[in-house]
């Protein structure tokens, strides 16, 4: 029977606990430390995004400041989340070669996962591990995990949710919401649980950490040893602190630029969400540079990295940039659990459309600002869309019309104006006041014979709802809207049903352009 060592460490920052993480996997890739079961806690509460994923993009960094949250950014992929101080985190270091597996693999997420399920158990909880790498009770989860490797070792970690504070991660973190939808789950607490709740009480730390280790034994035939850290990992845990420390680190991945030549397109799969940024050259039609990220795992580490440089000074044309990703994948030189060379290719192609669309005349900064769908942008406008959807949500919260389909056009919010535009380019004007009712309209629309439309929602409500737009068959291009939407306030679920007494606002000089477009391919 092999023994492995139980390192468990104190409460430490987030900057901390990242610096560790990196030393104990690379100290295990260079054969230098034994293989470890690490238990590790954060004290002050931490938000902590995934290796690939911006901190812009995925916390509200506002909020973390003023209630002394930490901010960092895993050495792990996966998405954001938020870590107070009565979670348990708990990481396997090990030699690859301990279970004669390659990384990654779903066999291998399971089996180490297996010993929590198993702690799970002797607390008295039935749970199961879910694919790709969650554990869950009854389709809730309770723990999820990511992990990276170095070398000829690699690092698994998950999260026990002991107790949850809801309302403090719904603040902090910009729930990403296009999962809502895959999950078929429409609130938090739907698709979370705890200890406490599973239980009715707080079982005390040393209990959990006990049933922990007891699962990790029990299913890996091992036998655990508490020791702590050695002489070569205190010291490159001194070195490495102030590098994690940093706004270098952290704000490593930095997408969200807002500049001229910017374009962005996401795609939501079951195994999680990509998004391109692509910083490009109209003149010379190159890209410049580009970022991808999301919420996915992806070995090697670096790979994600090697790929954005290969892509780097490419031609902005898709079958080149595709080969070059096609290459990654089939190569061998990225691996994604549960994506693939298309799921990659798919935002590419979308951002490439946005490009297209400045051919329009459109600055790019306003293509980047709409979206399409059963058709390219200049598909759709050589139909003449006949119809324009309107968000019930940019009419003023106390409007007696605000959850009609109609509009008064008394000029107090930009629905009115919006509606009037649409009566100077002899469109139909519809309000939408749910999900449910924008399916209605576009079923009719496609019985009607309707060849295109123009609509304003925002692109989160796009992103989520891609697929149901495409099945609908009818051509369509949809435009941002202003301000605060549902989704960024997690009130996806009013808003699906109608309910939603948010105020936003459409985009009228965006509208305006595109209809001016409109009308001159109509001359």
């Amino acid at each position: 029977m092999q023994t492995w060592r139980l390192l468990d460490t104190p409460p430490m920052s987030a900057a901390e606990n990242m610096a560790l993480d990196d030393v104990l996997v690379e100290l295990k890739g260079q054969d230098a430390t034994p293989d470890t079961i690490h238990f590790l806690q954060f004290s002050p509460k931490a938000a902590l995004v995934g290796f690939h994923q911006s901190v812009q993009e995925e916390i509200r960094t506002g909020y973390c400041a003023e209630h002394g949250i930490d901010v960092n950014r895993r050495i792990t992929g996966g998405g954001a989340i938020f870590f107070d101080e009565s979670q348990l985190g708990w990481e396997i270091v090990a030699s690859k070669s301990t279970f004669g597996l390659s990384l990654p693999t779903g066999k291998l997420f399971k089996l180490l996962c297996d010993p929590v399920v198993r702690a799970l158990s002797i607390l008295g909880i039935e749970s199961a591990f879910r694919p790709r790498n969650d554990i869950e009770i009854d389709g809730r989860k309770i723990s999820g995990t990511g992990g990276t490797e170095s070398y000829g070792a690699f690092l698994f970690q998950g999260t026990m949710l002991v107790d949850f504070d809801v309302d403090t991660m719904l603040r902090t973190l910009r729930i990403p919401v296009e999962k809502l939808k895959a999950k078929e789950i429409d609130s938090i607490k739907e698709r979370v649980t705890c200890l406490k709740w599973e239980l009715g009480h707080t079982p005390p730390l040393e209990t959990i950490k006990k049933a922990i280790v007891t699962g990790f034994e029990e299913c890996l035939g091992i036998r655990l040893e508490p020791g702590g850290l050695c002489a070569a990992e205190q010291r490159l845990f001194r070195e490495k602190l102030k590098y994690y420390d940093s706004s270098e680190w952290v704000d490593l991945v930095k997408p969200a630029c807002r500049k001229s030549e910017i374009v962005q397109a996401a795609h939501k799969t079951e195994a999680g969400l990509v998004r391109f940024t692509l910083v490009v050259n109209l003149k010379a039609k190159r890209l410049k540079n580009i970022f991808i990220t999301g919420d996915f795992l992806s070995f090697p580490t670096r790979s994600l990295f090697d790929l954005e440089a290969e892509l780097r000074g490419a031609p902005l044309d898709y079958e080149r940039i595709r080969n070059i990703i096609d290459g990654f994948f089939q190569g061998g030189r990225i691996f994604i659990p549960g994506m693939s060379s298309e799921d990659f290719c798919r935002p590419i192609e979308m951002a490439l459309g946005k490009i297209a669309i400045a051919e329009h005349g459109i600055p790019l900064e306003h293509c980047n600002l709409i979206s399409v769908t059963n058709g390219s942008f200049s598909e759709i406008m050589r139909k003449r869309p006949s119809v324009l959807l309107l968000p019930y949500c940019a009419k003023l919260p106390d409007c007696e019309y605000r959850y009609r389909k109609e509009c008064r056009l008394c000029g107090e919010c930009t629905v009115g104006t919006a509606w009037n535009l649409g009566v100077e380019q002899s469109m139909e004007n519809i309000c939408i006041t749910s999900f449910e009712d924008l399916a209605v309209e576009l079923r009719r629309m496609k019985e009607a014979g309707v060849e295109a439309f123009i609509g304003c929602c925002c692109q989160p409500f796009f992103i989520k709802h891609a697929e149901d737009f495409e099945r609908a068959g009818v051509p369509g291009i949809l435009l941002d809207i202003d301000n605060t939407t549902c989704y960024e306030l997690d009130q996806a679920k009013d808003a699906y049903a109608g309910r939603f007494e948010g105020w936003t606002e459409v985009n009228l000089e965006l509208l305006r352009t595109v209809l001016n477009v409109c009308a001159h391919r109509a001359t």
